[in-house]
This record gives structure tokens, C-alpha cells and sequence, in this order.
């Protein structure tokens, strides 16, 4: 949580920016989802890294960070209210914010793959690229990238680059890498996350991302199994 509060319209942006899911131009925020979201306000949610803001092609791009999917996180509590002055409607979506909530909780369920669960095409369950293979390849590709995470991973839990992982799998095709990646992913003890801080990114790093969700990920950690 921050240690300052937040208005509705800071809230409203990074519940906005979770939603979307993926780099939204601050024009957007306005004109789009009528939330106009003023200076002061967008250098506090970069100052508290609950968002961090890039200059694209002329242009302030806004992308939801880490701590700000854990504020979103946070707010789906059921002690959890809507800010002052958000009036009928805050009350109801902090209703529905509790709703949502349990049944990540039930579901044992991370923000994050629900988030990617939602993407999946209506029927499916799961996004097209994340169906298991019929033939033996997919679970014999998990393996191997688990036995890599194993050689690569001080601890069980730790983060490791997918760039270093990829290396050690050079001999199987980028495409049923990315496919088992976003298998694992959904997989309980398994988190695949972004880089935080984008400007630090090389050319290598950003070849061996996966992209889940509309985001890239650039490392993955793995539970003890």
C-alpha cells in the first residue's frame, strides 16, 4: 500500500491500466475512459512506482508497475473502500472489486493470471497459444525448461532471466519455448514478471521475453516442485 492516499482519479488509472493491461497513451485515459488524470497526480503514481511513464513517438505512455498491480491487489479485500468522494459508483465497484477478490481467493488465483486467463478466446479457457499440445512436446519442453530453471536458480523461488534460461534450451524452437512459458505461467508456483525498470533493458533481454497478457516478461521463478 502507499503511504499517501490516492484520489479517485489516481485509483481509477491504475484500475484502468490494470484493465487494459498493456501501455495506455495518457490522451487515452481522457478521451477514452473519461478519466483525466492531471500532473501532479501522474508524477505522484510514478514517484510512489505505482505506474512508470515513457515518452513514445512524442507522447506520455502510462504502464501499470509492480507495486501498483499490488495496490490493485490490495483493494480487492473486502476491508478495502472506495476513496473519498467516489461517491454511489466507487461504493459499487468496491463491491464488485470484494467479489472479485474471493474468488481469486477461492480459485487460488494471482492478479496477474487472471488477468491473462481473461484474454483467452470465449470458449477456450485459455488464451489459444497456452493449450497444451496433443503430442508428447509440450509437457517434455516444461521439463526441460524446469530442469534449466533448477541449474540456473540459487534457491528454489529465486528469479531467473529468461535470457540465461533460453540459452540453456537453444536447441528447442522459440515458439514451443514461449508456448510452454505461458503454460508454466498458469501453473500454482510458477511466475513468470516484467522487468521494473524498462529503460534498463538490453537487446538481449528484450529478444527473450515472453509476451503474456499483452506484457512482456523478462524473468521467471520457480517454486519447489
Amino acid at each position: 500500500m502507499p503511504d499517501e492516499r490516492l484520489t479517485t482519479v489516481e485509483t481509477a488509472t491504475l484500475f484502468i491500466l490494470l484493465a487494459e493491461a498493456v501501455a495506455v497513451p495518457n490522451v487515452s485515459l481522457t478521451r477514452q475512459h473519461r478519466c483525466e488524470l492531471k500532473k501532479a497526480s501522474r508524477d505522484k503514481l510514478e514517484r510512489l512506482k505505482l505506474i512508470e511513464v515513457e515518452r513514445v513517438s512524442g507522447r506520455l505512455v502510462l504502464t501499470l508497475g509492480e507495486k501498483g498491480w499490488a495496490y490493485c491487489r490490495s483493494q480487492l479485500a473486502a476491508a478495502a473502500s472506495p476513496p473519498p468522494g467516489s461517491g454511489a459508483i466507487g461504493g459499487a465497484l468496491y463491491a464488485v472489486l470484494s467479489r472479485w477478490g474471493r474468488f481469486l481467493d477461492a480459485q487460488q488465483l494471482s492478479l496477474g493470471e487472471f488477468v491473462t486467463a481473461s484474454d483467452a478466446p470465449a470458449g477456450t479457457g485459455a488464451p489459444e497459444e497456452d493449450r497444451t499440445p496433443s503430442g508428447p512436446d509440450g509437457p517434455e519442453v516444461e521439463e526441460r525448461l524446469r530442469a534449466a530453471y533448477q541449474m540456473l536458480a540459487p534457491r528454489a523461488g529465486d528469479l531467473v532471466s529468461l535470457a540465461d534460461l533460453r540459452d540453456l534450451v537453444g536447441d528447442l524452437g522459440a515458439e514451443d519455448v514461449d508456448a510452454a512459458l505461458r503454460r508454466l505461467h498458469r501453473r500454482r508456483g510458477v511466475t513468470l514478471v516484467p522487468e521494473a525498470n524498462q529503460k534498463t533493458l538490453d537487446g538481449r533481454t528484450r529478444a527473450a521475453a515472453v509476451v503474456i497478457g499483452d506484457q512482456p516478461k523478462h524473468s521467471i521463478a520457480m517454486g519447489a516442485s
